[in-house]
């Protein structure tokens, strides 16, 4: 609650920052005195004496909607919601397509815990400004906190469209899609809770923990139940691959291939292993067709081209290499590691040397962005700190 009360106060004071500047350019000098005073406050943290400013704005200027909507504000931001209310009502009396206002009023009756009320403002906001992020935030804060997240995500994911940077946003989008989720599972455990699909979210559930043996306990246990469900084997595969346990992975992808024929995700799954296996004879096959069906340049081509060079072909297998140098990612890097090798294998010394300066300038550039990436994580909780220590103070 601290953290959403922080939240609130930020907000409102830069939307005032923003908007009151732009309402007061236009009225006379006193009533712009006032709402430079009222904003002044605002920023200060001062709501009472913003409060106070913008109330004999509205004396002065009984029929500007902008003024009674200031009001509400600041008294929104002290947590006097029933004149905040009114206020805001009064604003939208004035002037019913006050930008901003359906949207603050809901903030006010959500507050209030008026739902009903607050779901209708909002969606009036969001239908007169569909572009309005925030607006849309809002509505999925409510759908989200009032137990209705599979309501929620279509407004959070639209904000999240129109907003990609803003961390409230992600933060309650992402909260909303894992209730959906829960949901979801909850729903399919009650219906059959004896199902596969348990088991594999179990396994997936473990897998993203690192915990790969118990993830394998989960996808056989789903297997048991359903044999034919050919994505249980590539995700049994996956597990064996990431435990170093190859023949077993290979095993468990060949049952995947043979469940779904000519399929190039099985075909690549169980080629690479095959190639990890030093089994080109059996690999190289498999991965050829792959690269045939995709066309691009995928990590099948850094496969196979490894592969090829198994087996001798180093021409062909520099080819492939290459082409797996367009591979954003990891897959380039190995691409032109795997390249400088075969550079020196052919003789060729200069085309050796510079693939491998390649290799090292991305690790090193790989590096620096994984350092930043942490460093960045590290201001950010140290933000996220600072705000909570400020939102107690001023609470």
């Amino acid at each position: 609650m601290r953290e959403f009360v922080y939240r609130v106060s930020v907000f409102f004071t830069v939307f005032l920052l923003t908007a009151i500047a732009t309402r007061a350019q236009e009225q006379t000098p006193q009533l712009q005195e006032f709402f430079r005073e009222g904003a002044t406050a605002m920023q200060a943290g001062q709501a009472a004496t913003a409060e106070a400013a913008f109330r004999k704005a509205t004396q002065i200027a009984p029929d500007f909607a902008p003024a009674y909507l200031d009001l509400g504000l600041a008294q929104l931001k002290q947590g006097k919601l029933q004149e905040a209310t009114s206020s805001i009502r009064k604003a939208l009396e004035i002037d019913p397509k006050s930008p901003g206002a359906h949207m603050f009023l809901g903030i006010a009756e959500y507050q209030s815990n008026h739902i009903h009320k607050a779901l209708e403002d909002l969606q009036q906001e969001t239908a007169e400004d569909p572009n309005n992020s925030q607006a849309l935030l809002w509505l999925g804060i409510v759908e989200l906190n009032s137990g209705h997240p599979e309501k929620a995500t279509g407004p959070l994911d639209r904000a999240a469209d129109l907003n990609p940077k803003d961390l409230n946003i992600l933060d309650y989008r992402g909260q909303a899609h894992m209730a959906v989720a829960k949901q979801s599972y909850a729903q399919m455990y009650r219906l059959d809770p004896t199902s596969w699909r348990v088991h594999r979210l179990n396994a997936q559930i473990d897998a993203e923990a690192e915990q790969h043996k118990q993830a394998i306990d989960e996808y056989q246990a789903a297997i048991k139940i359903d044999p034919k469900e050919a994505d249980l084997y590539e995700g049994l595969g996956q597990e064996y691959r990431k435990i170093g346990q190859l023949d077993l992975a290979q095993k468990a992808f060949a049952q995947q291939l043979q469940l779904t024929p000519g399929n190039p995700i099985a075909m690549y799954n169980l080629g690479s292993v095959d190639v990890d296996r030093s089994e080109e004879k059996s690999g190289v096959p498999l991965l050829e067709q792959v690269v045939k069906i995709y066309g691009k340049p995928t990590v099948a081509d850094y496969y196979l081209g490894r592969g090829l060079a198994g087996e001798g072909n180093v021409d062909q297998a520099a080819a492939e290499l290459q082409r797996a140098t367009s591979v954003p990612g990891e897959v380039q890097r190995r691409a032109w590691y795997e390249l400088g090798q075969i550079y020196r294998k052919m003789g060729r010394p200069a085309d050796a040397h510079a693939a491998l300066l390649k290799y090292q300038q991305l690790r090193q550039t790989a590096d620096s962005q994984k350092a930043k990436e942490i460093e960045d994580w590290r201001k950010l909780n140290a933000a996220n700190e600072q705000s909570s220590t400020t939102a107690d103070t001023t609470q």
